[in-house]
């Protein structure tokens, strides 16, 4: 063979090698890349009332049965769960238990949370607190507060549960579901929307079902694992499509 055809072919034969080289370790180094993002644990955090706290379980069974600790079996070990619901907290001000003005921002602040579930309105509901109007615009304040943390986390809104009415025919603790089903309910995807939130609607979920509650307010076991399953459907969804 001609000497020049030979180093010629060499040459090509070099950079072709170069080029395959180069683009395996790219390939390789992108697909790490993709690996250590999906391994990446996502921090969520659920805020609320005693809805949120497990209330109606037991102490022991709530730390394994309310809605976040079956939300963090379902997702799996990929993500970190944190139960922060308070037993009768509201969103607006007017009562002690107002949720922003407790110091439980500052925690979240602290951990950088990837998503926030926020579940308030149902102590809301009761005669002395409702105000429309007020719940509505103390919404869009918390949710900019928790928008301006430095992770920047994605919020999902919920419409709380129907109440119903208890054994002795009321419903417990001057809750008004006319509020609840009639303006929360409405009120809570409007917000969503106007803030670039995503939003869940339990009262559909638990419409016309009492059996999945122990008292008309606080979930069985039952409703806490319905629950949990809508939020982890709708953040596996929302996950895989890019939304967060």
């Amino acid at each position: 063979m001609n000497e020049k055809i030979y180093c010629r072919i060499r040459r090509v034969r070099a950079v072709f090698l170069t080029f395959f080289l180069t683009a395996a370790v790219v390939l390789t180094d992108a697909q790490s890349i993709r690996e250590k993002e999906y391994e990446k644990t996502e921090i969520i955090y659920c805020i609320g009332d005693s809805i949120t706290y497990g209330s109606g379980l037991e102490d022991e069974e709530r730390l394994t049965k309310s809605y976040p600790a079956q939300l963090g079996i379902l997702l799996g070990p990929r993500y970190l769960i944190f139960n922060y619901g308070v037993r009768g907290a509201t969103l607006q001000d007017l009562s002690r238990k107002s949720y922003r003005n407790m110091g439980y921002l500052n925690v979240i602040e602290a951990q950088s949370p990837d998503v926030v579930i926020i579940m308030l309105g149902t102590n809301d509901s009761k005669q002395k607190y409702w105000d429309a109007e007020r719940y509505e615009e103390q919404y869009l304040v918390l949710i900019d507060e928790l928008h301006n943390l430095p992770g920047h986390p994605y919020l999902y809104l919920m419409a709380p549960p129907e109440a119903f009415p208890a054994e002795e025919g009321e419903i417990l603790y001057g809750i008004n579901n006319d509020v609840i089903g009639g303006e929360i309910r409405n009120l809570v995807p409007d917000i969503a929307e106007q803030s670039g939130c995503g939003t869940l609607d339990l009262y559909a979920l638990t419409q016309d079902h009492p059996e999945y509650f122990v008292d008309g307010i606080h979930p069985t076991e039952e409703g806490y694992a319905l629950i949990a399953q809508m939020v982890a459907d709708q953040i596996r969804a929302d996950r895989n499509a890019g939304v967060w």
